[in-house]
């Protein structure tokens, strides 16, 4: 619990992500299947949290499905810029405009 009496965010569990989690990932080993849900309301140590980007970008190994049961996919939030606005605010810069 934060202070004040909030709750905290819960984050997502893939290392050095710091995104709030969006998504909740689950799976069954024995039949090869990966779930990716809405956000479970209660942290829990067999459900993996995702942040958006994540959780739309999972791959899983070969011979697994992933089903992908959230009720309405969030925008995903691209984790680094476009290359091409790169290259075209460095030709701006150089023509003078």
């Amino acid at each position: 619990m934060a202070r004040g009496g909030g709750t905290e965010v819960r984050r997502c569990s893939r290392n050095g992500c710091r995104w709030p989690a969006s998504a909740s990932l689950t799976f069954a080993y024995a039949q090869r299947v990966v779930w990716i849900e809405d956000l479970t309301g209660l942290p829990h140590p067999a459900v993996y949290d995702l942040c958006a980007a994540h959780a739309e970008r999972l791959a899983v190994p070969i011979g697994w499905t992933k089903e992908d049961l959230r009720q309405v996919p969030p925008p995903v939030t691209p984790i680094r810029p476009d290359v091409d606005v790169w290259g075209e605010r460095r030709d701006a810069s150089a023509s003078g405009a």
